[in-house]
């Protein structure tokens, strides 16, 4: 009995590892979903540093192939402003500052337990921003494996069947490395690590 079970549970292991290795990244990469209109404003989220200038640069482009008409990044050091994002990820056709709108880090101090943070504070701040400034559709940008995450925040904190979101995925794998996914050490670890945080999500985003 003990043996089967054994046998069993590990048949159940191997078959997950290999499920992983097989559609783990398809899975989490959902399709572009650009719409047909320009949207209001396009959403930058944050990211690893070696990720997050692909996001703004992607963002970016689409402010300038006229597919948005602001540029948002949600939630922000307070110290950062745009002309820092300009000179550090080196966008050679940068915004005008009256086009881009920066949502700031806010006191985490009497929240209550457990706080969600990241991807879902991103979203929470900008409804919070579209409301403000009366936007009304928005295309989020983030990483391709991070965008299944994104769009579960995105639902669940998003109480306005008024405000429209799509969402864009940036690959960040080297377009020039042919070998599977999983053999990027790097990457593979970041897309494990993102099953755990879209377990959670599906737990703690209310």
């Amino acid at each position: 009995m003990i043996y089967r079970l054994a046998v069993g549970i590990t048949a159940v292991l191997m078959g997950g590892i290999v499920a992983f290795f097989i559609w783990g990244n398809d899975f989490l990469c959902i399709e572009q979903g650009l719409p047909a209109q320009r949207v209001d404003v396009a959403v930058a989220l944050a990211g690893p540093p070696d990720e997050d200038r692909e996001r703004v640069l992607v963002a970016v482009d689409l402010l300038q192939a006229e597919e948005a008409d602001l540029l948002l990044l949600p939630v922000r050091h307070r110290a950062l402003e745009w002309s820092w994002f300009v000179r550090k990820y080196r966008i050679r056709t940068p915004l005008p500052e009256d086009r881009v709108i920066i949502g700031r880090e806010e006191n985490s101090k009497g929240r209550s337990w457990p706080d969600p943070g990241g991807t879902f504070a991103e979203a929470r701040k900008t409804i919070e921003i579209m409301r403000r400034h009366h936007l009304q559709s928005a295309v989020v940008v983030s990483s391709g494996y991070h965008m299944r995450r994104a769009r579960l925040a995105f639902e669940r904190a998003n109480p306005d069947p008024a405000l429209v979101f799509y969402f864009h995925p940036v690959d960040v794998l080297d377009p020039e490395d042919s070998g599977p996914w999983w053999m990027n050490g790097g990457y593979a670890l970041r897309v494990a690590d993102e099953y755990i945080k879209l377990a959670g999500g599906y737990l703690f985003y209310r």
